[in-house]
């Protein structure tokens, strides 16, 4: 079985969802399970034929996707809560004792490991040769990507535990007391800050130059990328935690209200917004013709993108805080309670 790569949260780096399956119909058949021994809180990423899952129990697991059979597991020092990520051969995966660790993504043998100052529960974001990874110590670090040595440190007020976004020239992070920041990429340097009223704990996207992210203050932000004024800005009914996905014109974006909201990424207008559902905090999947949301109960619902028509739900098993890979062979799901489902 030859599958899709899908090597980071939302699949690649630039947030566009990923998915490249028609999801016309829900997944029905079992084709493999495998039961690990703790609770999963974050996405999988796969890569030629293997699928990633980091546990809680602290080990993360490597799994052929055609049966299921676990082709190798690296033990950590401490609790894995971060997605990993996938750069040429390297996976990358930050733990609960503030390591960044690079493993071999064939073998699962480590390569280097590097510290940061709290618990690493994002996903590492990696752009050319360069690791970047937040702590909830507050700490933003740019690791080499080869030796794991440090390039730069950055100190923030409060905690990161949101994945950032590397562009070309520049860094943007969400923090805990409401700073969106931007960093100059290869300095570390502050260029503007954004203030909401509460934490931003969901990652941010950028499109259409926009920063795109939500804020426990119950407020989606498109913040312009190079000045950090806002450009337009929507109020939901309760706080944000869902990451947002990109696709086409559109941005989406679950609510802790219960609702999906779909805006057009240009000005804020309001595409579609879903009946109300349970509290979403995962990130939804968006590509061409459909966006799929899960809540963390277990039930993943599949729109038509542009109108909002449902084309199906169904229950994957499990209560579910992370992402589902959706691709041509397979939906991949790792569960909270640390069940790993393969389904078509």
């Amino acid at each position: 079985m030859q599958d899709t790569n899908w090597v980071t949260l939302l699949a690649t780096s630039d947030r566009r969802g990923g998915a490249t399956a028609p999801a016309r119909k829900p997944p029905t058949e079992l084709i493999w399970k495998a039961a690990l021994p703790d609770a999963v809180r974050s996405s999988p990423v796969l890569r030629d034929g293997l699928l990633h899952v980091a546990c809680r129990d602290g080990r993360l697991y490597s799994f052929d996707t055609a049966n299921g059979r676990e082709r190798w597991q690296y033990q950590a020092e401490a609790p894995l809560h971060s997605t990993p990520s996938i750069s040429g051969s390297l996976l990358l995966v930050g733990a609960d004792d503030g390591s960044v660790c690079a493993l071999d993504r064939a073998s699962g043998r480590r390569r280097w490991r590097a510290a940061t100052a709290g618990e690493v529960w994002a996903s590492p974001a990696v752009f050319a040769d360069t690791v970047y990874a937040g702590s909830t110590g507050g700490e933003l670090v740019a690791l080499d990507r080869g030796t794991g040595e440090p390039r730069w440190r950055r100190q923030m007020e409060a905690r990161i535990s949101a994945t950032p976004y590397a562009t070309e020239r520049l860094l943007f992070v969400g923090c805990g007391d409401g700073k969106l920041a931007a960093l100059d990429r290869r300095s570390g340097k502050e260029v503007w800050t954004h203030r909401a009223a509460d934490a931003i704990v969901a990652s941010p996207a950028v499109a259409g130059g926009l920063v795109l992210v939500g804020s426990e203050d119950y407020v989606f932000y498109a913040v312009d990328a190079e000045s950090g004024r806002i450009r337009w800005k929507v109020e939901t009914g309760l706080g944000i935690t869902s990451s947002a996905a990109v696709g086409g014109e559109i941005v989406y974006f679950g609510g802790r209200d219960g609702f999906f909201y779909a805006l057009a990424t240009a000005d804020g207008r309001q595409i579609w917004k879903s009946r109300s559902l349970r509290a979403i905090t995962a990130p939804p999947l968006a590509a061409d013709g459909f966006v799929c949301i899960q809540s963390f109960y277990g039930t993943t619902q599949a729109f038509e993108s542009q109108t909002g028509k449902e084309l199906w739900r169904a229950n994957l098993g499990g209560s579910v805080s992370s992402t589902p890979i959706v691709s041509e062979e397979a939906v991949y799901l790792a569960t909270y309670p640390g069940v790993v489902y393969a389904l078509r």
